[in-house]
């Protein structure tokens, strides 16, 4: 819990406009003076002139310094968790009625910088990196646990997990209308990707009949909505066996495994060695984590682009997707054109798509803005 007053930080003259605009992050070489404090703290941060900017916890570790909480001089304690997870949880009860399946919160646009939490109707997958919340994690796990209808929590800090409440190893959920088995000790990142769930159903249009590909498949997302509109054979690939052994499951419950085969293999190779697609989803992890990576980044997704597009049948669609905010939509679509010359080939943008409205974009912050999904036809 903060109290009123706070350890104070002063930032170097005029540094303090874009954090007024309203974005969440304070940069360790935008200050002149930062008190000693601990990974995780709590401390107000100042323009030069003296004048309160907002209330922030403290990074030890990176470029960013703090993290903005909050504009007002407010107690960070267990009422701020609360309006933040009640007003969260109003926006995604208004997206999808009826639902308990969503991004509840999402790090910085919905104020609660660097956590997010996804819910899978009783079960919470939580992940941060930040020590702020790694300190107020009984606090948090006190407040969702006696929230109405939680009764698991799988905490991610880092590289280390915990869960709280009942015992849950397993589980299923259905979303659009697919059955899909979950293991939130065991699973990458969050659970399932939900950004793409209002991209995953664009493959159903084109895939009856197809032969499809579903590259970097995870837990077969892409691939089981395209088996179940009619697609005539579906190769979902992998190179974590976890993700495969999920994907192959999922497809078992939804009686589609006749249509789908699993391989665990580097999707490169695949595509050097392959025939021909009617329908390729390249939705790869991110290639650019830091913008010092940005350039290797760009040449990672033209290469495997320029090899889908290579394999890919005269008409045929490629869904192309990059969730590396780092290469933002502008970069993301010369590598599009780049790829598309190499290959010599053809391509109609059909749409360019974004994450699903439970991941909010924080218009103060495009870097919150990172998924991009392009479906393109070859002419």
């Amino acid at each position: 819990m903060a109290s009123l007053s706070c350890p104070t930080a002063t930032l170097k003259p005029r540094e303090e406009r874009r954090i007024q605009r309203g974005h969440l992050w304070c940069y360790r070489n935008e200050f002149s003076l930062v008190p000693e404090l601990e990974d995780g703290d709590i401390f107000d941060v100042y323009a030069s002139n003296s004048r309160f900017t907002g209330r922030a916890f403290y990074q030890a570790r990176g470029g960013i310094c703090g993290r903005i909480l909050s504009f007002h001089q407010s107690s960070i304690d267990r009422d701020f968790f609360k309006k933040r997870l009640r007003n969260a949880e109003e926006l995604r009860r208004k997206l999808f009625p009826g639902s308990t399946l969503y991004r509840w919160i999402h790090g910085e646009s919905d104020g609660l910088p660097g956590l997010i939490i996804d819910r899978y109707d009783s079960a919470l997958s939580i992940q941060t990196s930040c020590a702020f919340y790694q300190k107020h994690q009984p606090l948090l796990e006190e407040i969702l646990l006696s929230w109405p209808g939680i009764s698991f929590l799988s905490f991610s800090f880092r590289d280390s997990r915990s869960e709280a409440g009942e015992t849950l190893e397993s589980f299923q959920v259905e979303l659009k209308g697919l059955k899909l088995g979950l293991s939130l000790s065991s699973t990458q990142k969050t659970g399932l990707f939900l950004d793409q769930r209002e991209n995953w159903p664009l493959v159903e249009p084109f895939a009856s009949g197809a032969r499809v590909l579903d590259a970097f498949c995870y837990h077969g997302l892409w691939g089981l909505h395209a088996a179940r509109a009619g697609a005539s054979s579906v190769t979902c690939i992998d190179t974590s066996q976890a993700a495969l052994d999920q994907a192959k499951e999922n497809a078992r419950l939804n009686e589609l495994d006749q249509q789908c085969v699993f391989l665990r293999e580097k999707v490169e190779n695949h595509l050097q060695d392959s025939g021909l697609y009617d329908v390729i989803i390249l939705d790869p992890p991110a290639f650019a984590k830091s913008r010092k990576q940005q350039r290797a980044a760009f040449a990672l997704y033209e290469n495997i682009n320029v090899s889908a597009l290579k394999k890919l049948a005269p008409g045929g669609m490629l869904i192309s997707c990059s969730c590396s905010h780092f290469l933002d939509n502008t970069l993301f679509e010369e590598m599009l054109k780049r790829a598309a010359r190499r290959a010599a080939s053809q391509l109609q943008l059909l749409m360019m798509r974004g994450a699903a409205p439970d991941h909010p974009v924080l218009t103060a912050m495009p870097e919150t803005a990172y998924l991009k999904c392009a479906v393109l036809r070859m002419t």
